[in-house]
């Protein structure tokens, strides 16, 4: 047969979790380039601990194209990081403090605000569905002159999402250290314990999907759009 005489093997090289390549010219801020040097680089950000999510490793990567420009948010941050290592060093010798010092590392503890709505009310607003805030509207009656929201309850649903994405975090490594209400009304806080600058930032990307796909299995709907609605305040990132 024509198995036998040129058999498969399924296999997957290691050197393809450190470096892939793809199309990188379908990107928005990929442009018109010659068709030789269209294919866009993966890298494994190996600062970044990768995460198992759904039975699926997802590793951290940056992106650059043929030439080594990037087209992801990643790789500026990566190279921030690394300038600041550089030149933080050098200022530390010149200081005359720290001068045994052979790294320095910014850390992040992103702090994400948001809003939990309804999915039937949300569904029935297509300026939400579609920019994330409201474009028109009466100002709500209550507002958030008193203190009944921050230091009231949390709602028995929004307590269960917040409990379910604590857990869901835990399980990739990212512990959370607080989660509790806003001050405007349906405005709420979660927030991780300080890490490493871009393993902090790949984890708050992570959240917000956590958050979004819990909200849906209990008929909700998160918004993380900074100005969601006026006359109350915004979310703070």
């Amino acid at each position: 047969s024509k198995a036998a005489n040129k058999p498969f093997k399924t296999c997957f090289p290691h050197e393809r979790l450190f470096q892939g390549e793809t199309d990188g010219s379908s990107f928005p801020n990929g442009g018109l380039r010659v068709t030789h040097s269209a294919a866009a680089f993966t890298t494994w950000d190996r600062s970044s601990p990768p995460m198992v999510v759904d039975k699926v490793l997802r590793i951290p990567c940056s992106f650059v194209t043929h030439y080594g420009k990037c087209i992801d948010d990643k790789t500026p941050l990566l190279r921030s990081a690394d300038a600041v290592q550089r030149e933080g060093l050098r200022l530390l010798k010149a200081l005359g403090i720290g001068t045994d010092a052979k790294a320095l590392y910014g850390y992040l503890g992103w702090e994400q605000e948001f809003f939990v709505v309804s999915a039937e009310h949300y569904k029935a607003r297509p300026d939400l569905v579609n920019c994330g805030r409201t474009l028109i509207g009466a100002l709500p009656p209550r507002n958030q002159q008193a203190e009944l929201n921050y230091f009231g309850p949390v709602p028995f649903r929004v307590e269960e999402l917040l409990r379910r994405v604590h857990a869901e975090m835990l399980r990739v490594g990212c512990a959370m250290s607080v989660r509790h209400n806003e001050v405007a009304p349906g405005q709420h806080e979660m927030s991780p314990i300080f890490s490493v600058a871009n393993a902090s930032a790949d984890t708050n990307v992570l959240f917000m999907e956590v958050m979004n796909r819990e909200a849906g299995k209990l008929g909700l709907q998160a918004l993380f759009h900074e100005k969601p609605f006026a006359g109350i305040n915004g979310s703070g990132k």
